[in-house]
C-alpha cells in the first residue's frame, strides 16, 4: 500500500515536473485564470478532479 501511494506521488510529480519545463508560460496562464474564479468554483473543479482520478484508478485497478 506504501509503495503503490509513493509511486503515485512520484508519478504527480513528474508530470507536474515536466509540464513546468515544457510549458512554463502556459501554467502561469492558467493560475491567473484560476485567480480569477471564485473559491466555490474552484472547490468544485477540485472535486471534479479527485473523481475523475479516483474514476481512472479504479479502472486501471479492476479492468
Amino acid at each position: 500500500m506504501i509503495f503503490t501511494l509513493l509511486w503515485g506521488i512520484g508519478v504527480i510529480m513528474l508530470v507536474e515536473g515536466v509540464a513546468y519545463l515544457i510549458a512554463p508560460s502556459l501554467i502561469e496562464r492558467v493560475l491567473k485564470i484560476l485567480a480569477g474564479t471564485s473559491i466555490r468554483q474552484r472547490q468544485m473543479l477540485g472535486a471534479l478532479m479527485a473523481l475523475a482520478g479516483s474514476s481512472l484508478l479504479y479502472l486501471i485497478k479492476f479492468f
